[in-house]
Formats: C-alpha cells, structure tokens, sequence
C-alpha cells in the first residue's frame, strides 16, 4: 500500500470477508450429516466430571467459521481506530 492506509480498516472488504465466511458456513451446513455425532468420552478428575455427550460434528465447522468472522470484525474495528475513522 503506497498510502499508508491498512487494508484491514476498509468496510468493504470486510463485509465481502462476512460474505465467503457466511457462503461457507452454508455450505458446510448443508453438506456435513445432520446426524452425524462425535462421541466425548467421560473424564473424570477427582469430584470433576466432563463428557460422556455427543457432539453434533455439524457444529464443528460453524464454530471455527464464526470465530474467523469475529476475528475479521474485530481486526477492521481495531485498523479503523488506528486510523483515526470512526
């Protein structure tokens, strides 16, 4: 960038981020068995107990994907203060 100005604080390429992260949030939807389940083991730590569910392995993909979408919010909301745009 020859102006000095951060591609992450432009709006723009922020919402076509959003819009790749929703397109493959879709298609990971609809492409992963619903019925599909990741067994969690029971472990136990002295009077600690956790596990012993299924997981959806649906929700796996749309979690990591709305992390990414949170991340690129928060890396245009930060690059825009740096900026000095509000």
């Amino acid at each position: 960038m020859s102006d000095g100005v951060n591609p992450a604080a432009d709006r723009s390429r922020m919402w076509v981020a959003l819009g790749v992260l929703a397109a493959l949030g879709v298609l990971a939807w609809f492409t992963i068995d619903g019925n599909a389940v990741l067994p969690v083991r029971e472990y136990n730590v002295g009077s600690f107990t956790f596990g012993g569910f299924g997981l959806q392995v649906r929700l796996l993909p749309e979690l990591i994907l709305g992390l990414f979408a949170v991340r690129v919010v928060t890396a245009n909301m930060r690059a825009r203060l740096e900026s000095g745009d509000r």
